[in-house]
């Protein structure tokens, strides 16, 4: 596939790219067409260096409208201070016939610990309330919107050596995209996608990412992710 990743020069673009490019070809975006270019030479030859002769994909440089464009899947991994003004500039270029797939968190960090938080979309008529996933859905409809992706550490998907054996909540309340992320999740390696529901359970993957960072402030943790163990196997019968 053509995967388009909005903020693809931060620490979870990159990640994401260097795992998807052993696939699929990758187009990161940025506002600044030589830093997307410097940031995909980097990757790939990382990428090449890594995967040697399986890499089927590839990995390009656009500015952000052209990567969009180009694109099938487009992963926003912006902060979340620049999500409504980025989407409401660039949503013109999306078709419904793609898929976006939020990876933001809104947070607040006082006192040395994370808070949740939300993104402020007042302006356009877009609830306060709302996840950062549900503010996407509401800038790029009729887009479909999944999320997917806030409980993995970045620094571990840009450590291309590092084996994630890591579960993946995914909210969206349209199927067929829904079926296309998860998809996306298990090409990359111990990566696997767990369903939690419509988009509006966005707000419960989103608030995980807080309570992981102040687990790991203040039980000295690296890193923390999640991986959901049940008690007993499903095969078991009484």
């Amino acid at each position: 596939m053509k995967i388009g990743i909005l903020g693809g020069t931060g620490n979870m673009g990159r990640g994401l790219t260097v795992r998807w490019a052993l696939k699929h070809n990758i187009l990161i975006g940025s506002r600044t067409l030589e830093k997307a270019q410097a940031t995909a030479k980097e990757l790939e030859k990382i990428a090449r260096g890594f995967y040697q002769s399986e890499m089927k994909g590839g990995i390009i440089g656009k500015l952000n409208a052209d990567a969009i464009k180009e694109s099938e899947v487009i992963v926003v991994t912006l902060p979340p201070e620049a999500v409504v003004s980025s989407l409401t500039e660039l949503r013109q270029y999306m078709n419904p016939d793609q898929v976006v797939v939020s990876t933001v968190v809104a947070m607040k960090k006082r006192r040395g610990l994370f808070r949740c938080a939300t993104i402020s979309a007042k302006e356009l008529g877009i609830g306060e309330d709302l996840s950062a996933a549900e503010v996407v859905q509401d800038l790029v409809k009729p887009t479909p919107v999944v999320s997917a992706f806030q409980t993995v550490p970045a620094a571990y998907l840009s450590n291309i050596d590092s084996v994630l054996n890591l579960d993946v909540l995914i909210a969206g309340d349209d199927e067929l995209a829904v079926n296309i992320v998860s998809k996306l999740v298990r090409d990359i390696p111990n990566l696997r996608p767990l369903r939690v529901g419509p988009l509006e359970n966005s707000k419960w993957i989103e608030s995980i990412t807080p309570l992981l960072l102040n687990a790991a402030v203040l039980n000295n943790l690296q890193e923390p992710s999640l991986r959901v163990v049940p008690w007993m196997p499903a095969s078991y019968t009484a």
